[in-house]
């Protein structure tokens, strides 16, 4: 009635927060022009000196923090991890001061899984920092702050992808601490399926000899957690098996070997019967892919003699379920492509007079639009896939 206006103070700080916001959206956005996260954090600076004159209505909270910790989380400069855990060390010791301000398990996952950019000394932070969350949070009162399946999950993920390649092993012995740990009651931290993939991952990346051999293992092992224990997030679907295939493909070549005493064990093998689970019933309704096809491929030609009497037979026998299943796309074509002879390719593609036609005369230029529309009827898009840090 007074007609004066009245104003909220949290309101000010609420659009503080919503320019760090603004800078972090441009940080995801790519704009590279200016030092977007060098901005939002000269927010967060202006906040604190407010804090220390007194002006609390502009005192920092949580989501300022949040918010330029995952500004530097997004951004691409080399010293990017570093400054997104100085922000996290800045909001421990301002936590310890505002009974307002505090920790939660998002603002370590971030830095966290940040560290993976650093290939040189990324994994030793990001395993110190799952360290000190678990020491110092993981029997924390408060929910929010113990570390989580995503905090753990990121820790895999700098390790799986570390420049290295020789840290499956310590993923793997992670799994199974974790797996332990929880079922003995001591830890709240259940590993899910993206754990075993990041494991698996990391076995692949290794290109060992027996790396076909551990990522079946561990596959076996989500087999038997999903069947006996009841955890249906466990059930491995179509990728899974290919992650099986691919690494059969990527192992180290076996071909020029005398393997035979250890046939069961071979990357041919695995992948043998990897290929007929999936093209035969079973119980997790998982169904071949064209990625199914062209690791087979792969496989076959590193693993199996050329001048093997069986490898021309076995790959064209291949190519032409391929076909008859409708799962011929540009990764299995060009896969098939790669190990077979180019008169075999002419022929298994409906020969090199239909495509002399359109001015293709060499292999390599066929594109999986150039066959028939029955070959590739069942290839689905590509899935979109998205971590989360909550």
């Amino acid at each position: 009635a007074s007609g004066e206006i009245s104003f909220k103070p949290e309101r000010f700080l609420h659009n503080y927060n919503n320019v760090i916001n603004a800078w972090c959206e441009c940080e995801r956005n790519g704009n590279a022009s200016v030092s977007v996260s060098e901005k939002a954090e000269a927010v967060l600076d202006y906040l604190f000196e407010q804090h220390r004159k007194g002006v609390e209505a502009l005192s920092p909270n949580n989501a300022s923090f949040s918010l330029c910790i995952k500004s530097w989380c997004r951004s691409n400069r080399p010293d990017a991890p570093e400054r997104a855990e100085q922000i996290l060390r800045r909001k421990e010791v301002f936590a310890k001061e505002q009974s307002n301000v505090y920790i939660s398990a998002p603002d370590y996952n971030q830095v966290i899984a940040k560290w993976r950019d650093a290939q040189v000394n990324g994994p030793d932070r990001a395993r110190r920092l799952f360290k000190e969350m678990d020491q110092n949070y993981g029997s924390a009162a408060e929910l929010k702050a113990r570390p989580n399946t995503v905090t753990f999950n990121s820790l895999l993920d700098v390790l799986a992808k570390s420049k290295s390649r020789d840290l499956a092993s310590e993923c793997e012995e992670l799994l199974k601490q974790r797996n332990e740990l929880f079922k003995e009651g001591k830890s709240t931290i259940l590993p899910d399926i993206i754990s075993y993939r990041s494991c698996i991952d990391a076995w692949i990346r290794q290109w060992q000899k027996d790396s076909p051999q551990k990522v079946e293992a561990l596959v076996k092992d989500m087999i038997k957690k999903y069947s006996m224990e009841g955890r249906k997030d466990l059930r491995p679907d179509a990728d899974i098996f290919n992650l099986v295939l691919k690494a059969c493909a990527h192992a180290t070549v076996t071909w020029h070997e005398d393997i035979e005493k250890e046939a069961n064990d071979t990357p041919i093998s695995i992948a043998n019967r990897t290929f007929a689970l999936l093209k035969g019933k079973n119980e997790f309704n998982a169904n071949p892919t064209h990625a199914t096809y062209a690791f087979m491929f792969i496989a076959y030609k590193f693993h199996l003699d050329f001048d093997n009497s069986r490898y021309t037979p076995l790959l064209l026998m291949l190519w032409k379920q391929c076909c008859n299943d409708g799962l011929v796309s540009q990764f299995a074509l060009e896969s098939f492509q790669d190990c077979v002879l180019d008169y075999q390719f002419w022929k298994a593609i409906g020969g090199e007079e239909r495509f002399a036609l359109l001015g293709k005369t060499d292999p390599k230029t066929i594109k999986v639009e150039d066959l028939p529309q029955e070959w590739k009827r069942n290839v689905k898009p590509p899935k979109r896939r998205g971590k989360g840090t909550k």
